[in-house]
């Protein structure tokens, strides 16, 4: 039975094996592999500490379409209200084009303007900025005046009738944060921002 006390947590774990290009310069990372890590060890701690949600994107394979994705959440948007919902979709960076760079970060995504999405993302920015600066992983804020999320109008946010965040953990083409990213401690972190984010977002 879902405890509509709490929000209903939508995790879409981005890309597919398939996806072309979503990989690290020397092939040592895939990026769909790394969100759907993470989107697992969220689910688990989610199932534990008894916040309903759903996984929007279980198949691997073939690549689901970012419409497609949307609808599936809009359908669950339908089902509870979208005001009970927040989607998260899990994600990598990258600065290139196959290459190494030297962009890093953490960082988080919301749509363009101020929306209810904003104060969600803020509170999983703080929960970044909290754990990565020990691990010497730096997290890039937007500066807005109103917000610490980056703005872009990425299908999977922009066409979710509920709440909506894309989450960038770090950048698979840099070689300091592609080491976090493909270490056990570097995902158990990352998956404590989400959890921790989510635990403090169902309760406001």
């Amino acid at each position: 039975m879902i405890n509509l006390n709490k929000l209903v947590i939508l995790l879409d774990n981005g890309h597919s094996r398939l996806t072309l290009g979503k990989c690290s310069p020397d092939k040592s990372f895939y990026e769909y592999e790394f969100n759907r890590d993470i989107v697992d060890r969220v689910s688990m701690a989610l199932k534990l500490n008894n916040i309903p949600y759903h996984i929007i994107t279980p198949e691997v394979d073939p690549d689901i379409s970012l419409t497609e994705r949307a609808n599936r959440i809009n359908r669950y948007c339908a089902q509870y209200g979208p005001e009970n919902c927040l989607m998260i979709s899990v994600h990598a960076n990258a600065a290139g084009n196959g290459n190494w760079m030297n962009a890093r970060g953490w960082s988080v995504y919301t749509t363009k303007g101020l929306t209810n999405s904003d104060k969600y993302a803020d509170i999983f920015f703080e929960e970044a900025k909290l754990l990565l600066p020990k691990y010497n992983m730096t997290v890039r804020d937007s500066h807005l005046p109103y917000t610490h999320s980056w703005e872009e109008n990425f299908t999977i946010i922009y066409k979710s009738r509920c709440p909506a965040i894309l989450t960038e953990n770090l950048f698979y083409d840099n070689k300091q944060d592609l080491e976090f990213l493909k270490s056990n401690q570097g995902r158990a972190i990352i998956s404590q921002i989400h959890i921790n984010a989510i635990k403090k977002a169902s309760s406001i």
